[in-house]
């Protein structure tokens, strides 16, 4: 391997394990980390999708987590993942970042199921993040904590 991470720890007796899955996702985690964007445009999307679920669970008051998220969510082209970004971002947001909250509802609208996307407008349009609590919990890591390793 010829990476940074390999680099660094070259000298280790680690070598077994760095050749594996791990090396992987630590190689991943490392380059997205590194960026300044908010979009990854690597080969690993849902490797880093899980840990931007990780982070948003951990630290739930970084809008920028919360946004790459919904990205990831989206380049994943994962539906379910990214009704559970959204719940967790607009629950964060509260009243607040309607043009950001458009914006990605627009992006993310074609992998929506069509009841979930007409909620979500409502609840722009309204303001009332209560009605979010109707769509299904199983991405979201804000609600009643729920996060799993899986």
């Amino acid at each position: 391997m010829n990476s940074p991470i390999w680099a660094a720890v070259s000298g280790w007796e680690l070598n077994a394990e760095l050749e594996g899955l791990n090396a992987l996702n630590i190689e991943t985690l490392f380059t997205a980390l590194e960026g300044k964007g908010l979009i990854y445009d690597g080969p690993h999307k849902s490797v880093l999708l899980h840990h931007y679920n990780r982070l948003v669970a951990s630290a739930p008051n970084n809008l920028r987590s919360h946004v790459q998220r919904v990205y990831l969510s989206v380049l994943c082209q994962d539906g379910v993942e990214l009704t559970g970004a959204l719940m967790d971002l607009f629950l964060i947001l509260e009243e607040r970042g309607l043009a950001l909250k458009q914006r990605l509802l627009d992006q993310g609208a074609p992998l929506l199921n069509p009841d979930d996307l007409e909620l979500f407008k409502l609840v722009i349009e309204e303001g009332d993040n209560t009605r979010l609590l109707s769509l299904s919990p199983q991405k979201s890591v804000v609600i009643n904590g729920r996060f799993s390793l899986h």
